[in-house]
């Protein structure tokens, strides 16, 4: 339990809670209590009503759903989580030498340009800069969802954080656990680790490397998220729904009876020929059809198994962005 410095209403907080939001207020503040003042939030544009219609809507044209998913699907459960991410922007610039590769090209094929018969690859000092802006997001709390964290947070539309507004829809506001210090720390070394990747692409080995990496603005904004589960036949399904924006961030479907046996069918038969010129290829069999080989019952084995894995599974499925 924590009481809150500007109200003194007592409320909940979990282990490794270090900056609590007041569920009373809705001030943010440390725990020896005191206010952090850079805090936002993403506004609501979907309400429940509208996000399980958003997410039927797409859920029922996925392939393979069935049709009666829209009308025979019965919510179960909903809930609105207000996950923290602190943001972070940081203007890196590195300059580095090191040692590179470049290739030399012998023996073109004169039967095909561009094509040659040796390739070899020499070692040759490589020397440059990168100088970036890099908006770094972190999770506040542990046990996000990966997706969730994935999710792109459309941070141009933040304002100041109302509890009022989380509180319209019955949000639950998590605490985090990271402070604006810690948050800091961590975006520099992500920084570090982006422009070390970059630097990485053009050597293979560097001598000398110096950075400069400037940690800017700092904020906690919270994130609105519809977590939703319900029931299609005998089964249960969650999904979470983007509060702000619509946008299905992730979601579990069922797929109707016809087209998971034709996926295991078409997918089995798939397999079996793409075993055959396999076998073919690698003469255990006669070659029936010499323009196929390897690469074509390599590639026919492996729709056989995309097929087959779409017919026995419970897709997660996420709308592209």
């Amino acid at each position: 339990m924590a009481r809150c410095a500007f109200c003194d209403a007592d409320f909940e907080t979990g282990p490794g809670d270090i900056l609590l939001i007041c569920p009373y207020c809705g001030t943010a503040q440390t725990t020896d209590g005191t206010k952090f003042k850079d805090h936002y939030m993403i506004r609501v544009h979907f309400n429940q009503t509208e996000a399980q219609t958003t997410l039927l809507d797409w859920v029922s044209k996925q392939l393979g759903a069935p049709q009666d998913l829209a009308a025979a699907a019965r919510f179960l459960k909903y809930k609105q989580i207000w996950y923290p991410f602190w943001i972070s922007r940081v203007d890196a610039q590195s300059e580095y030498s090191g040692i590179g590769r470049d290739a030399e090209f012998h023996n073109e094929w004169p039967q095909r340009r561009g094509a040659y018969k040796r390739i070899r690859f020499i070692e040759k000092p490589e020397s440059g800069q990168f100088t970036r802006r890099h908006e770094i997001k972190i999770p506040g709390t542990s046990g996000i969802d990966e997706d969730v964290q994935r999710h792109p947070i459309p941070t141009r539309a933040k304002e100041f954080f109302s509890h009022a507004h989380a509180e319209e829809f019955d949000g639950k506001v998590l605490h985090s656990q990271m402070n604006e210090e810690q948050a800091r720390a961590k975006a520099k070394k992500i920084a570090h680790d982006k422009q070390t990747a970059l630097i990485m692409d053009e050597v293979t080995k560097v001598t000398h490397r110096t950075d400069n990496l400037d940690v800017g603005e700092t904020y906690l904004v919270h994130v609105p998220v519809w977590e939703l589960e319900y029931r299609y036949g005998k089964g249960k399904y969650k999904a979470s729904v983007a509060a702000a924006t619509g946008y299905v961030i992730e979601s579990k479907y069922p797929r109707s009876m016809a087209f998971r046996a034709m996926g295991i069918g078409i997918g089995l038969l798939a397999l079996l020929v793409g075993a055959g010129l396999l076998a073919m290829g690698l003469g255990y069999l006669p070659p029936l059809f010499p323009m196929f080989g390897i690469v074509s019952g390599g590639i026919f084995a492996l729709l056989g198994l995309v097929l087959m894995y779409k017919g026995i599974s419970r897709k997660e499925a996420k709308e592209e962005i």
